[in-house]
């Protein structure tokens, strides 16, 4: 059995030595306070496969979940199409709100409903969604009074959610931001519209910025809340428990509750300008915010 030995590694930190294979195994202590021991190759992998078998029984629970909620609809659009299909197959329009929410709940990251005008694109041959997008009002309080000496904040909109399956055409993203903004004018008369990236997640906000899109804030203070090993957004917890500070959100939810402690990078605020006069509202260099606690 092969055997790792530790030298000195600070409580809560990585480490290892490597080994005469020259495989450089990572691990990780809790609680050594600095003093040296061994650590078996064998536990930490024991340890590292219990994780994982948790992780695949979460995922099969929020699958089964899906199935049980959404039915015969959810499993045929998991079923990839037996032709490929082309930009000029997609059709735009309309989604109602009860498949959205199945689309925001089950496929999207964020995994939350959020209500709001709801599009998608379509297979215009066997009628099949490829992509949908949704448009939520505007409710960033601490953008407000950034935009509101330029633009009615009433005539803003937060393109919310989008998710387009991994056999969508190459470009969908950018063909169905054209459809949408055609829509948000004429239909809405909405003139700026903003859009949150997460770059802790590996998005790097490059197809937005090709459609002309600009950064108009960082976020700073991101967390990651979880309810019963389930993330949730702020959102989700001033809704239903009417704060989303830690501290209360800890003292009403006790164990079940748990949030992140790791440093994140700042979120990405990013803004388009639909009509001329809007781009007055967007600064020469991003603003710098504090993610609000409420």
């Amino acid at each position: 059995m092969r055997i790792l030995e530790v030298c000195r590694i600070p409580s809560g930190r990585a480490g290892f030595r490597q080994g005469e294979d020259r495989a450089r195994l990572p691990f990780h202590l809790q609680g050594t306070q600095g003093v040296p021991g061994i650590c078996l190759v064998a536990e930490a992998i024991a340890v590292a496969s219990r994780r994982l078998q948790q992780e695949i029984l979460d995922v099969c629970d929020f699958l089964e979940e899906g199935k049980r909620r959404y039915g015969r609809e959810y499993t045929q659009s998991l079923e990839p199409p037996e032709q490929p299909i082309a930009l000029g197959d997609l059709e735009f329009g309309a989604l109602d709100a009860a498949t959205a929410k199945m689309y925001h709940e089950s496929y999207h990251y964020i995994g939350s409903y959020r209500p709001g005008h709801h599009f998608a694109f379509r297979d215009r041959n066997s009628g099949r969604i490829v992509c949908i997008g949704s448009v939520a009002s505007f409710d960033l309080i601490h953008a407000e009074e950034k935009i509101a000496p330029h633009i009615d904040p009433r005539s803003v909109s937060v393109f919310s959610r989008f998710f387009a399956f991994r056999w969508a055409p190459p470009n969908t993203l950018s063909y169905f931001w054209v459809k949408l903004r055609r829509q948000m004018i004429e239909q809405y008369d909405t003139k700026l519209m903003f859009s949150f990236i997460n770059p802790n997640l590996g998005f790097n906000a490059s197809s937005h910025k090709a459609a002309q899109w600009v950064e108009f804030a960082h976020e700073e203070g991101t967390r990651y809340m979880y309810l019963d090993r389930r993330y949730r957004t702020m959102r989700f917890f001033v809704e239903n428990y009417g704060a989303s500070d830690p501290d209360q959100l800890k003292e009403k939810l006790g164990s079940s509750f748990e949030v992140s402690t790791i440093d994140l990078r700042p979120m990405l605020i990013l803004a388009i300008p639909l009509q001329r006069r809007a781009r007055k509202a967007i600064p020469t260099n991003p603003h710098l915010f504090e993610r609000p606690v409420l």
